[in-house]
Parts: C-alpha cells; sequence; structure tokens
C-alpha cells in the first residue's frame, strides 16, 4: 500500500476540509446569534374581581439620584509634530529684541565686509566694458588682446561677486520667528 498522497489527492482533500468548515460556520452561524431574549405570554385565567383598596395620598418621595463621581481633569499633552524624516519637530523659538539687534549687527558686519568686493566687482565690469568698445576701433591684434583682457576682467568680477555672497550667506537667518503685533495686518 501507497503511505504518500499524490499532489492532486492532497489538492482535493484541502478543497474538501474547506468546503466541509464552510458550511459548517454556515450551519452554526444562525444558531449563535439568535435571540435568546424570548417572551412567552400567556393568558391567566379570571377568577373573581379583585377587592377595591384605597390607598392614602401621600405626597410621593423623591429620591436624590446617585451623585455621580466628579469627572477626572482631563489633561492634555502638548502636541508633538513629527517632521518628513519621522523625528519629532521641536517648538520654534520666539524672537527677543535683543536677537534682532545681533541679528542686524552681524548683518551690517557682512555688509561692511561685502561692499568692497562687490566696487571692485562693478569697476572691473565697467572696464570690460570699455575694452569691448575700444576694441572695435583696435587693429585685429590688439583687439583680440583687449578681448581677453575684458574676458579676465569679467571673471574676476564674477568671482568677486560669488566671494561677497559667500560673505553674506554665512550671516544666515535669525534663528527664530517674528511675532506680528496682535491686530495687526499680516
Amino acid at each position: 500500500m501507497i503511505t504518500t498522497i499524490t499532489p492532486l489527492r492532497r489538492v482535493a482533500v484541502t478543497l474538501a476540509m474547506t468546503g466541509v468548515t464552510a458550511f459548517g460556520a454556515v450551519a452554526i452561524a444562525p444558531a449563535a446569534f439568535a435571540d435568546e431574549t424570548t417572551t412567552v405570554t400567556e393568558a391567566a385565567p379570571v377568577t373573581d374581581a379583585a377587592p377595591e383598596v384605597v390607598v392614602p395620598t401621600t405626597p410621593p418621595v423623591v429620591e436624590a439620584p446617585p451623585a455621580a463621581p466628579a469627572p477626572a481633569p482631563v489633561v492634555t499633552p502638548p502636541p508633538v509634530v513629527i517632521g518628513k524624516d519621522g523625528k519629532p519637530v521641536e517648538k520654534p523659538k520666539v524672537c527677543t529684541a535683543k536677537d534682532l539687534s545681533e541679528y542686524a549687527a552681524r548683518v551690517a558686519k557682512a555688509d561692511a565686509q561685502a561692499a568692497p568686493l562687490t566696487r571692485a566687482a562693478t569697476l572691473l565690469r565697467q572696464a570690460s566694458a570699455a575694452l569691448r568698445v575700444e576694441a572695435t576701433t583696435m587693429n585685429p591684434g590688439h583687439a583680440r588682446k583687449a578681448l581677453a583682457l575684458a574676458d579676465a576682467s569679467d571673471l574676476a568680477a564674477s568671482k568677486l561677486e560669488a566671494q561677497a555672497q559667500a560673505i553674506l550667506a554665512k550671516v544666515g537667518g535669525v534663528g527664530c520667528i517674528t511675532v506680528a503685533a496682535p491686530g495687526g495686518r499680516f
């Protein structure tokens, strides 16, 4: 006798067991969900009429409702804002007058350092433009040299402007937020 089940028989047995389980669940489910609270009413046999009882009228006793327990104080945790990287974001710092004055001082210092570089770049660009105009009246050999000097002047001006921008970029931002006065316009 073969003790192993062929794959086709194994699939057939699995499907049959699944079907039996499903039908069993359907057969048991209505009984499980049936309403167990059924009311049986029977007609009571009528006997003699009940004697009339007179009850003295007294004011009804009003019972005080049971005292409800005091509600627990609601404690709301501070809101946690999660950033795009999945880490909590800290609350921003509000600027004080001291923060703003320090930032203004840093910007003024950076402007003072960048001003000579910007001025030199402007002078180099003006010289480059003048050389290009003069090159039109020169002989071809001198014109080539003048245009090369104008290109070098433009390159130097670009480097000076980039250096000035780097000095201004080092200042960065304020590092805090400014809050507008209440009632003011945004």
